[in-house]
Protein backbone atom coordinates (compact mmCIF):
# COMPACT_ATOMS: atom_id res chain seq x y z
CA UNK A 1 0.00 0.00 0.00
CA UNK A 2 1.44 3.28 -1.36
CA UNK A 3 0.57 6.06 1.73
CA UNK A 4 1.14 9.95 1.53
CA UNK A 5 1.16 12.10 4.24
CA UNK A 6 0.65 15.49 4.15
CA UNK A 7 0.24 18.10 7.84
CA UNK A 8 -1.42 21.31 7.57
CA UNK A 9 0.62 22.97 10.21
CA UNK A 10 2.57 25.26 8.15
CA UNK A 11 -0.92 26.16 6.34
CA UNK A 12 -2.12 26.78 9.93
CA UNK A 13 0.53 29.17 10.38
CA UNK A 14 -0.82 31.44 8.01
CA UNK A 15 -4.11 30.44 9.09
CA UNK A 16 -2.93 31.88 12.27
CA UNK A 17 -1.24 34.97 11.07
CA UNK A 18 -4.00 36.21 8.53
CA UNK A 19 -6.78 35.65 11.36
CA UNK A 20 -4.79 37.56 13.58
CA UNK A 21 -3.77 40.74 11.15
CA UNK A 22 -7.25 41.21 10.05
CA UNK A 23 -11.15 41.40 11.02
CA UNK A 24 -11.85 39.02 8.24
CA UNK A 25 -14.66 35.66 9.51
CA UNK A 26 -12.01 33.25 10.80
CA UNK A 27 -14.15 30.37 8.58
CA UNK A 28 -13.48 31.97 5.65
CA UNK A 29 -9.81 32.21 6.66
CA UNK A 30 -9.58 28.13 7.42
CA UNK A 31 -11.28 27.70 4.12
CA UNK A 32 -8.97 29.33 2.13
CA UNK A 33 -5.38 28.08 4.13
CA UNK A 34 -6.72 24.75 5.49
CA UNK A 35 -9.34 23.40 3.71
CA UNK A 36 -8.67 24.05 -0.18
CA UNK A 37 -5.44 23.36 -1.16
CA UNK A 38 -6.23 19.62 0.11
CA UNK A 39 -10.18 18.95 -0.23
CA UNK A 40 -9.72 18.20 -3.74
CA UNK A 41 -7.14 15.47 -3.20
CA UNK A 42 -8.69 14.29 0.03
CA UNK A 43 -12.51 13.47 -1.63
CA UNK A 44 -10.96 12.78 -5.60
CA UNK A 45 -12.59 9.16 -5.01
CA UNK A 46 -15.57 10.05 -3.51
CA UNK A 47 -18.69 9.66 -5.44
CA UNK A 48 -21.01 12.17 -3.69
CA UNK A 49 -20.69 15.65 -1.65
CA UNK A 50 -18.25 14.84 1.55
CA UNK A 51 -18.60 18.94 3.39
CA UNK A 52 -19.92 17.46 6.71
CA UNK A 53 -16.40 15.87 6.44
CA UNK A 54 -14.25 19.09 6.28
CA UNK A 55 -12.09 18.79 9.59
CA UNK A 56 -13.87 22.05 12.47
CA UNK A 57 -12.49 25.34 11.92
CA UNK A 58 -10.28 26.05 15.05
CA UNK A 59 -11.15 29.20 16.12
CA UNK A 60 -9.10 29.69 19.90
CA UNK A 61 -5.92 31.31 18.28
CA UNK A 62 -4.20 31.47 21.51
CA UNK A 63 -4.68 27.52 21.79
CA UNK A 64 -3.93 27.14 18.47
CA UNK A 65 -0.28 29.08 18.62
CA UNK A 66 0.37 26.43 21.77
CA UNK A 67 -0.81 23.64 19.62
CA UNK A 68 1.58 24.55 16.45
CA UNK A 69 4.30 24.66 19.18
CA UNK A 70 4.09 20.98 19.76
CA UNK A 71 2.92 19.66 16.69
CA UNK A 72 6.71 19.89 15.54
CA UNK A 73 6.81 16.45 17.77
CA UNK A 74 5.31 14.55 15.16
CA UNK A 75 7.17 12.54 12.93
CA UNK A 76 5.87 11.96 9.67
CA UNK A 77 8.39 9.47 9.08
CA UNK A 78 7.70 7.40 11.82
CA UNK A 79 4.27 7.63 11.44
CA UNK A 80 5.00 6.40 8.11
CA UNK A 81 6.72 3.53 8.70
CA UNK A 82 3.74 2.19 11.65
CA UNK A 83 1.05 3.12 9.25
CA UNK A 84 2.91 0.85 6.18
CA UNK A 85 3.22 -2.03 9.12
CA UNK A 86 -0.96 -1.45 9.67
CA UNK A 87 -1.23 -1.95 6.11
CA UNK A 88 0.65 -5.34 5.88
CA UNK A 89 -1.59 -6.83 9.02
CA UNK A 90 -4.42 -6.00 6.28
CA UNK A 91 -3.58 -6.47 3.00
CA UNK A 92 -5.07 -4.68 -0.53
CA UNK A 93 -4.92 -5.47 -3.99
CA UNK A 94 -5.70 -1.58 -4.76
CA UNK A 95 -2.26 -0.38 -5.80
CA UNK A 96 -3.99 3.59 -5.64
CA UNK A 97 -1.72 5.77 -3.09
CA UNK A 98 -3.81 6.34 0.07
CA UNK A 99 -3.54 10.15 1.48
CA UNK A 100 -3.28 10.79 5.27
CA UNK A 101 -4.08 14.52 6.12
CA UNK A 102 -3.26 15.54 9.79
CA UNK A 103 -5.10 18.64 11.00
CA UNK A 104 -5.37 20.39 14.27
CA UNK A 105 -8.31 19.62 16.55
CA UNK A 106 -9.72 22.03 18.66
CA UNK A 107 -8.27 22.15 22.21
CA UNK A 108 -11.97 23.28 23.75
CA UNK A 109 -13.32 19.96 22.76
CA UNK A 110 -12.93 18.28 26.01
CA UNK A 111 -14.89 15.33 24.85
CA UNK A 112 -12.03 14.69 22.36
CA UNK A 113 -9.46 15.48 24.38
CA UNK A 114 -10.62 13.23 27.81
CA UNK A 115 -12.38 10.73 26.33
CA UNK A 116 -10.64 10.13 22.72
CA UNK A 117 -7.22 11.03 23.76
CA UNK A 118 -7.32 14.44 21.53
CA UNK A 119 -7.29 12.11 18.39
CA UNK A 120 -10.65 11.70 15.79
CA UNK A 121 -10.22 10.17 12.29
CA UNK A 122 -12.24 10.10 9.48
CA UNK A 123 -12.28 7.77 6.20
CA UNK A 124 -13.15 9.67 3.12
CA UNK A 125 -13.21 6.95 0.26
CA UNK A 126 -9.62 5.71 0.42
CA UNK A 127 -8.43 8.74 1.91
CA UNK A 128 -8.46 9.60 5.18
CA UNK A 129 -8.42 12.63 7.82
CA UNK A 130 -6.67 12.84 11.23
CA UNK A 131 -7.54 15.50 13.01
CA UNK A 132 -4.78 15.76 16.76
CA UNK A 133 -4.80 17.92 19.77
CA UNK A 134 -1.49 17.57 20.53
CA UNK A 135 -2.31 19.13 23.95
CA UNK A 136 -4.12 16.07 25.08
CA UNK A 137 -2.47 13.22 26.97
CA UNK A 138 -0.37 10.78 25.05
CA UNK A 139 -1.72 11.86 22.09
CA UNK A 140 1.14 10.53 19.73
CA UNK A 141 0.16 6.74 20.82
CA UNK A 142 -3.24 7.11 19.32
CA UNK A 143 -2.60 8.11 16.21
CA UNK A 144 -1.58 4.82 15.10
CA UNK A 145 -4.43 3.54 16.13
CA UNK A 146 -6.68 5.49 14.63
CA UNK A 147 -5.38 5.09 11.37
CA UNK A 148 -5.89 1.70 11.74
CA UNK A 149 -9.09 2.01 12.75
CA UNK A 150 -9.95 4.34 9.54
CA UNK A 151 -7.80 2.14 7.15
CA UNK A 152 -9.78 -0.85 7.89
CA UNK A 153 -13.09 1.53 6.79
CA UNK A 154 -11.29 1.86 3.85
CA UNK A 155 -10.65 -1.89 2.88
CA UNK A 156 -13.83 -2.81 4.30
CA UNK A 157 -15.78 -0.16 1.86
CA UNK A 158 -13.49 -0.90 -1.28
CA UNK A 159 -14.38 -4.65 -1.00
CA UNK A 160 -18.31 -3.52 -0.40
CA UNK A 161 -18.76 -0.53 -2.47
CA UNK A 162 -15.80 -1.02 -5.34
CA UNK A 163 -15.80 -4.67 -5.82
CA UNK A 164 -19.39 -5.70 -4.92
CA UNK A 165 -20.88 -2.84 -6.00
CA UNK A 166 -23.01 -2.44 -2.77
CA UNK A 167 -24.64 -6.10 -3.43
CA UNK A 168 -25.79 -7.17 0.06
CA UNK A 169 -25.61 -4.12 2.21
CA UNK A 170 -28.58 -2.28 3.20
CA UNK A 171 -27.80 0.38 5.22
CA UNK A 172 -29.03 -0.86 8.48
CA UNK A 173 -27.58 0.09 11.53
CA UNK A 174 -26.82 -3.42 12.32
CA UNK A 175 -24.06 -2.77 9.98
CA UNK A 176 -23.18 0.29 10.79
CA UNK A 177 -22.55 -1.30 14.54
CA UNK A 178 -20.95 -4.11 13.18
CA UNK A 179 -18.46 -2.48 10.85
CA UNK A 180 -17.09 0.14 13.69
CA UNK A 181 -17.10 -3.05 15.53
CA UNK A 182 -14.66 -4.86 13.35
CA UNK A 183 -12.45 -1.69 13.16
CA UNK A 184 -11.68 -1.37 16.30
CA UNK A 185 -10.94 -5.11 17.32
CA UNK A 186 -8.82 -5.04 13.90
CA UNK A 187 -6.96 -1.95 15.51
CA UNK A 188 -7.08 -3.39 19.36
CA UNK A 189 -4.96 -6.55 17.81
CA UNK A 190 -2.57 -4.50 16.42
CA UNK A 191 -2.38 -1.90 19.97
CA UNK A 192 -3.37 -4.52 22.69
CA UNK A 193 -2.35 -1.99 24.94
CA UNK A 194 -4.72 0.47 23.97
CA UNK A 195 -8.07 0.73 25.45
CA UNK A 196 -10.24 3.14 23.66
CA UNK A 197 -13.21 4.72 26.70
CA UNK A 198 -15.56 4.48 23.63
CA UNK A 199 -15.35 0.72 24.10
CA UNK A 200 -15.94 0.20 27.28
CA UNK A 201 -18.02 -2.85 28.62
CA UNK A 202 -21.65 -2.37 30.14
CA UNK A 203 -22.11 -4.44 33.40
CA UNK A 204 -24.99 -7.18 32.69
CA UNK A 205 -27.98 -5.61 33.94
CA UNK A 206 -27.26 -2.26 31.76
CA UNK A 207 -26.17 -3.83 28.95
CA UNK A 208 -29.79 -6.11 28.94
CA UNK A 209 -31.78 -2.75 29.69
CA UNK A 210 -29.94 -1.05 26.83
CA UNK A 211 -30.09 -3.88 24.19
CA UNK A 212 -34.22 -3.65 24.68
CA UNK A 213 -33.56 -0.22 23.58
CA UNK A 214 -30.65 -1.22 20.83
CA UNK A 215 -33.01 -4.39 18.95
CA UNK A 216 -35.70 -1.92 17.60
CA UNK A 217 -33.89 -0.41 15.68
CA UNK A 218 -31.46 -2.39 14.48
CA UNK A 219 -32.69 -2.42 11.06
CA UNK A 220 -33.56 1.22 10.50
CA UNK A 221 -31.46 3.05 7.66
CA UNK A 222 -32.95 6.45 9.52
CA UNK A 223 -29.64 8.42 9.31
CA UNK A 224 -30.27 10.63 12.48
CA UNK A 225 -31.22 7.44 14.75
CA UNK A 226 -27.81 5.85 13.63
CA UNK A 227 -25.78 8.81 15.02
CA UNK A 228 -28.04 9.18 18.17
CA UNK A 229 -27.51 5.46 18.89
CA UNK A 230 -23.88 5.29 17.87
CA UNK A 231 -22.32 7.99 19.52
CA UNK A 232 -24.69 8.48 22.36
CA UNK A 233 -27.63 11.08 23.60
CA UNK A 234 -27.24 10.90 27.89
CA UNK A 235 -30.47 13.29 27.80
CA UNK A 236 -32.34 10.40 26.44
CA UNK A 237 -30.83 8.08 28.42
CA UNK A 238 -28.26 6.95 25.62
CA UNK A 239 -24.87 6.68 26.92
CA UNK A 240 -21.44 8.18 25.07
CA UNK A 241 -20.78 5.94 22.11
CA UNK A 242 -23.04 3.00 23.08
CA UNK A 243 -23.14 1.76 19.34
CA UNK A 244 -19.48 1.49 19.10
CA UNK A 245 -19.48 -0.62 22.74
CA UNK A 246 -22.30 -3.07 21.03
CA UNK A 247 -20.38 -2.89 17.82
CA UNK A 248 -17.61 -4.23 18.97
CA UNK A 249 -19.09 -6.78 21.63
CA UNK A 250 -21.11 -8.64 19.06
CA UNK A 251 -17.79 -8.98 16.09
CA UNK A 252 -16.27 -10.29 19.24
CA UNK A 253 -18.50 -12.97 20.10
CA UNK A 254 -18.22 -13.68 16.21
CA UNK A 255 -14.60 -13.68 16.27
CA UNK A 256 -14.78 -15.78 19.35
CA UNK A 257 -17.11 -18.95 17.97
CA UNK A 258 -14.94 -18.29 15.12
CA UNK A 259 -11.23 -18.32 16.43
CA UNK A 260 -9.74 -19.33 12.92
CA UNK A 261 -11.29 -16.33 10.74
CA UNK A 262 -8.65 -13.63 9.66
CA UNK A 263 -9.88 -9.64 9.99
CA UNK A 264 -9.34 -9.55 6.21
CA UNK A 265 -11.56 -12.59 5.96
CA UNK A 266 -14.02 -11.42 8.35
CA UNK A 267 -14.64 -8.45 5.69
CA UNK A 268 -16.58 -10.87 3.83
CA UNK A 269 -19.26 -12.17 6.36
CA UNK A 270 -22.09 -9.85 5.97
CA UNK A 271 -23.51 -8.20 9.37
CA UNK A 272 -26.57 -10.59 10.12
CA UNK A 273 -24.10 -13.85 10.03
CA UNK A 274 -21.85 -12.18 12.57
CA UNK A 275 -25.10 -11.08 14.81
CA UNK A 276 -26.49 -14.29 14.57
CA UNK A 277 -23.09 -15.19 16.42
CA UNK A 278 -23.40 -13.29 19.01
CA UNK A 279 -24.69 -13.86 22.89
CA UNK A 280 -27.59 -10.96 21.51
CA UNK A 281 -28.81 -12.90 18.73
CA UNK A 282 -32.45 -14.39 19.60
Amino acid sequence: MNIEIKTTFENAKDYLYSAEQNDAEVQDLWQKHMIAPYWANITKWAPFDQSFKKPSCVRKLAELRQQLSVFSDISTEDLHNKFISITKALPTDDDDTMLVVLYPLCDSDQSVKERQNGVVGTAVFGNIIIRINPLADNYQKWIPYVFAHEYHHNIWGHNWFVLRGGQGYEGTFLEYMITEGQADLFAESLFPDLIPQWNRPFNNETEAMLWERVKLILFSTDQHIHSTYMFGDEKEGIPWCMGYSFGRTIVADYMQNNPNVTFLELIDVPAKKIFEASRFYA
